[in-house]
């Protein structure tokens, strides 16, 4: 197995994750070109909603965030930015969306168990297929129009890189797909999913949406774009954008470690090749850990001094040599997405609704129930 996320430990997952990094900074990628990428989306975001606002029409989250989350990640894939129309585009949102749906009668413990019963890939290897030949199709585009001085995107980075060595014993073709493949499960349904987490938690939680437009009004206005090193001056902010993140859990269990050794943790005895599973879902409500842990209330991460502070028992990407690597364009497109919504729009609950339910659905992700404002 292949790839920078589920990968087995070793030389091959290793060398995978250190080009991606590699492959961002040499296209300019590191934390502010991420962040010109998640910027250059938000007028399109806003756009839509206005045409939403003029027509009276209730806002469907999933409409917008799907394909604003995942145009960040074909420009830097692919080197395109596509339309909210694009037909192609459309289709490559449903065919992921599909997938999760399809996965969604398993949890992450459950989902590994898809490799030892027979019959249960049935329900989502279809879309994981399509997918696949998606991001072959792409790569076969780029092959054939490469220009080795001048490398659009990630996955030219990576031919160059492969056409530089005759040895593909840790990079190859197979890593670079299955890495997209990694990318676009992991990268876009979780962050969208967010999103639509955030949008239900302000309309449920309208004293603390005041405070947030509040907090933007004093530090923006209304026509200031928002940048990421904003945050450091709208703490409330940031500090709601980690509460909806530690509230929502929506990967409420890490990815699948394994005990190289022999080892003893906090008195228990583990031993060697023993598969571990993080419940970061139990440490987000542990009360040992925070106050009212059932309750949305920013204050969580807000310390004495007014200041957002960092929490040990707060794992929304994981921890470790397998920490999410795309951990930083998650975290800006949450916060300038946020923060560029509530600047131009007020959410609020259709007439003949009290509050939205708050129950997720169980899956692969724990996602809200759908729902309009």
């Amino acid at each position: 197995m292949d790839g920078i996320a589920v990968a087995p430990y070793g030389p091959k997952w290793m060398a995978n994750r250190k080009f991606f990094y590699s492959a961002m900074r040499t296209m300019g990628l590191g934390k502010r070109g991420i962040e010109k990428c998640v910027i250059d989306e938000v007028p399109y975001i806003v756009e839509e909603l206005e045409k939403l606002c003029s027509s009276d029409e209730l806002f469907e989250p999933s409409s917008v965030f799907d394909p604003a989350v995942l145009n960040v990640l074909a420009y830097f894939t692919f080197g395109n930015r596509y339309s909210y129309q694009d037909e192609k585009f459309k289709e490559l949102i449903h065919i992921n969306n599909e997938f999760f749906q399809k996965a969604k009668f398993l949890n992450q413990p459950e989902f590994f168990l898809v490799t030892l019963i027979p019959g249960l890939h049935k329900y989502w290897l279809p879309q994981y297929r399509k997918i696949h030949k998606f991001v072959k199709a792409e790569i076969k585009h780029h092959r054939q129009h490469l220009d080795p001085q001048n490398p659009r995107d990630y996955i030219d980075c990576y031919l160059n890189e492969l056409n530089q060595t005759s040895d593909q014993s840790e990079l190859s073709e197979l890593g670079l797909e299955m890495s997209i493949m990694d990318l676009f499960q992991a990268g876009t349904e979780t962050t969208a999913t967010t999103l639509r987490w955030a949008v239900l938690y302000m309309v449920n939680n309208p004293h603390i949406q005041e405070n947030v437009q509040s907090e933007i009004d004093n530090v923006l206005g209304f026509d200031q774009l928002p940048k990421y090193e904003d945050r450091t001056r709208m703490p409330y902010c940031e500090a709601t954008v980690l509460e909806v993140q530690r509230m929502a859990s929506i990967t409420p269990f890490g990815l699948l470690h394994c005990s190289e050794e022999d080892q003893k943790l906090g008195g228990y005895h583990i031993p060697k090749h023993t598969c571990i599973m993080p419940s970061y879902h139990t440490i987000h409500f542990d009360p040992k850990f925070w106050k009212n842990p059932n309750e949305f209330d920013p204050c969580n991460f807000i310390d004495p001094n007014g200041k957002v502070g960092t929490r040990d028992a707060f794992m929304p990407f994981g921890g470790g040599l397998r920490i999410c690597v795309g951990m930083n364009i998650a975290k800006q497109e949450l916060f300038l997405f946020f923060v560029a919504i509530l600047q131009k729009f007020t959410l609020q609950l259709p007439d003949d609704v009290k509050s939205l339910d708050d129950e997720p659905i169980p899956g692969m992700t724990l996602a809200p129930k759908p729902f309009r404002v």
